[in-house]
Order: structure tokens, then sequence, then C-alpha cells
């Protein structure tokens, strides 16, 4: 790793500490199921401290039998029981009445917490705390997730590996119900939209029309800089003639130029490809010279995108840059020979870059010296 190229000032930050966001920390909006022993135990207490039942529905400004029913946890409709959520909004009110004791043993002891539409988190890992998973999930969701009002949130991605990453990640925050679909031709994981609402309150984000990053991302663990930028690489980047990453925020550009330059990776100036009567695509990329510190210090977790970087930094350090034609063919015969191959493994093979092996691999076919198998970017290359 070139370590003079990294601020040293980045570096003494690894022993950042690590924030905790407690049950107070979350928004409002979300509801709790306490335990049943320990939410008996909860209302036993309060109805100490205001001396009846009644008095302490006044301090919540709620109706009695609102109040008995959540203590019991459970209601009936038309003969149907379901179950009864306490307001966080309302628990919010009973803490300073608590010492923090009691606090943290109510928190560790939550069945469910849920937002007022969707699926629960059950069995909540609290507090939360700053990690790999929750920046990865965050930047997922910025990138190429949504989280609409009232709407389940989703992360969509055609890559297997990153769908389960992603999938891996969300259990950080408990157990919950998830889906995977295929509406039209993009995997999506949906997950409960509980999620969204915490993260997004947490790190002051929006996930629908997003407009900036954490701003905690900048003052935190150097680790989690890297890991947050890889998900948004994964997503939004490419590597074939360059590597870059592409949004359609300014502002989000700005804020990821800033953070890769924090990690001491050089980047290009922020440019703008005017789309006439569609949202303008914001773009940097990172110079050749820069390729190998990238992958040291971010990366990729894509497979496809992981194999691309490699070739191109391989193909840079190489040092015959002109050969003949018809050896480079040769030795393309001679790998599929072996086995039947895709243009990524050839031009590995070759140390060529995707753009380089390209002409030669239509002249062949051309000619009819070998075949194409296979559709868009997953074609097979074999001999006739």
């Amino acid at each position: 790793m070139n370590l003079t190229k990294i601020n040293q000032e980045q570096i003494v930050r690894e022993n950042t500490s690590i924030r905790e966001f407690h049950l107070p920390d979350l928004p409002d909006t979300l509801f709790i199921l306490f335990k049943t022993e320990v939410n008996d135990l909860f209302f036993k207490k309060m109805y100490s401290i205001f001396g009846t039942q009644k008095e302490f529905s006044k301090f919540l400004g709620r109706y009695r039998q609102d109040v008995n029913k959540y203590h019991r946890q459970i209601d009936r409709d038309k003969g149907r029981y379901y179950p009864v959520y306490f307001s966080l909004k309302l628990f919010k009110k009973c803490i300073p009445l608590l010492d923090k004791s009691f606090i943290n043993y109510l928190e560790q002891n939550i069945s469910e917490i849920r937002a007022r539409v969707g699926l629960s988190i059950y069995n909540p890992k609290l507090p939360i705390k700053e990690s790999e998973e929750i920046y990865r999930i965050t930047a997922h969701v910025i990138a190429d997730g949504s989280a609409g009002k009232e709407k389940t949130p989703y992360y969509a991605n055609t890559c297997k590996v990153l769908r389960d990453q992603f999938k891996q990640d969300l259990s950080i925050l408990g157990k919950m119900k998830i889906s995977e679909t295929i509406p039209n031709t993009t995997e999506i994981v949906y997950f409960p939209k509980v999620v969204t609402d915490v993260l997004a309150h947490i790190f002051d984000v929006k996930f629908t029309y997003p407009n900036r990053i954490p701003k905690s991302i900048f003052n935190t663990k150097r680790k989690f800089k890297q890991v947050f930028l890889q998900a948004l690489f994964d997503d939004e980047g490419t590597i074939s003639t360059h590597l870059a990453v592409g949004i359609h925020n300014l502002n989000i550009m700005n804020e990821i130029k800033s953070l890769i330059n924090s990690l001491g990776i050089e980047t290009s100036k922020i440019m703008i490809h005017l789309i006439p009567n569609k949202t303008d695509k914001i773009y940097l990329q990172i110079p050749t010279s820069e390729y190998l510190l990238f992958q040291q210090e971010i990366g990729f977790a894509h497979p496809d995108k992981i194999q691309k970087l490699e070739l191109a930094i391989r193909t840079r350090n190489r040092k015959q840059r002109t050969r003949n034609p018809d050896i480079i063919e040769h030795q393309i015969l001679k790998i599929l020979d072996e086995k039947p191959s895709p243009t990524i493994d050839l031009a590995n093979g070759l140390l060529f870059t995707i753009t380089g092996i390209k002409p030669h691999l239509h002249r062949m076919h051309k000619e009819g010296i070998i075949v194409r198998k296979g559709y868009k970017n997953k074609i097979i290359w074999d001999i006739t």
C-alpha cells in the first residue's frame, strides 16, 4: 500500500469511537412490543409512579381503555385477536421518570419493532451500532434502492453476490421477513420499512430522491468509509474503458469525491453529461495511476468488477504493449481449445483490456474461426 499518499490524520481516526443508537434515539413514528412479562412490569411500574392507571392515562393523553390495551398487548375486532403495539413516542414521554438501568433492561427485552405500515423486526438488536453492515445497507439503498412513503422498501441488483450480502447485512438489526422477486429483468430484495425509517432518521438522509450521504461518514472509522464507498461502486461504478462512478445528484457526487479523496485516492473533476428531456448523468473517474490504491482501499465485492479491475491493473503494468495479431489469435485459440471462455477470461489470460481484445475476437468470428454463444454480457466464445 502506498502509505505516503494517505493522510495520516485519517489513519489516526481508525480509533474513532463507534456511535450507538438506543431506543430513545429512534424515530417517534415507530411502534414497539415488549416481551409479555417485561411489558407487564413496565406498566405496573408506571401505575405505581402515578398511583392509578387512570392517572397514567392522563399523563399519556390517551383513553384509559387504550392504555389497558397497551398493557394487555391484545385487542379483538370482529372476532379476531391482533397485537397492540405501544407507540415509541408515548414511551419516550415515560423515559424521564425511569432510571437508566431499567430503560436499558426494557431495550433488551423488545420482541418486535415496526413502522406504522409494513412488517416488524423481531428481537431487534439494540443498541444499533455503527458498523460495516449498517453503512453498506445505507449506501446500497441510496444507490440502487428505494423507500417511498408507505411503500415497502427494496434493493435492486442483478448480482446475486451483492443481494446475498445485502440480506446478510440486514440480520445485524434482528430477524425479519425478506422476500426476493423479479418483477421485470432485475431481481429485487424487499425488506421491512422500519429498517429505512431507522437509518434515514439516525443518519439524516433520504432514500427516495436522495440528496446527500450520511454526514457522520466523514468522521467515522476508515473501514466504514471503505465499505460505504465499495457498496456505491458495486452499484453505480463501472470498470471498462475507465474506472468511474455515476449518480444523478451533484451534491452526492461532490460528497463521494471528498470521501474518496479522504482515503488518499485522487479523482478526476466531476463531469456532467447532459441528456435531453432526462436527468443529467453525473460521474467522476479514478485515474489509471490510482487503480492499485483504489483496489487496496476500496475495491469491489461484485465478482465481475473484481475481475475487470484486476485485469486493468495487470494490463497497465505489462511490459509489452504491442503484439503481433497472429500470435494473439493463436493464443486465443489455445485457450479456447481447452474450454469455451467468456471475453473477460480471454482478456485476463492474455493481459488485455476488454476493449483491446474485442477487435481480435470480432475478426476471428467474422472469418468463421470462432463462434459466439449466449447473449449480451453473457457471451461465451468457442472454436467452430
